[in-house]
């Protein structure tokens, strides 16, 4: 669905809902590969190229299976940071329902459009 993106080796460092604009977004440390416009050579000690982005599911009817961040499992990094794993099984299931799964849940999204956007290139 993303070009260049590899969400199965993209790290969750959070989620919210805003109910004002309907939009639930996952802030990730996105797994990015050669050819997406953002894309830089990796550092010495990661696999890829890693950049911040955030997951946005826009105008959200609804939302099944998420867990709150305080219930959900989570790895503190060596340098600190707290991630929540990787999205796993990111996928649209008929219209404008998508599915992914993780330590934050086996979580069912139906919204009109989903998309990546990136915070520090």
């Amino acid at each position: 669905m993303f070009e260049h993106v590899d969400l199965e080796d993209s790290f969750v460092l959070g989620w919210h809902f805003d109910t004002e604009s309907r939009r639930l977004v996952f802030d990730l440390e996105a797994s990015l590969w050669k050819g997406h416009e953002h894309y830089t050579k990796p550092l010495p000690d990661e696999f890829t190229c890693y950049k911040r982005a955030q997951l946005v599911f826009e105008n959200v009817e609804t939302i099944d299976g998420l867990l709150p961040m305080d219930e959900a499992t989570f790895s503190i990094d060596p340098d600190g940071s707290v991630d929540y794993g990787v999205v796993e099984g990111f996928h649209q299931s008929g219209n404008n329902i998508y599915k992914l799964g993780g330590d934050y849940g086996e979580v069912t999204v139906e919204c009109e459009n989903v998309r990546l956007e990136f915070n520090n290139y």
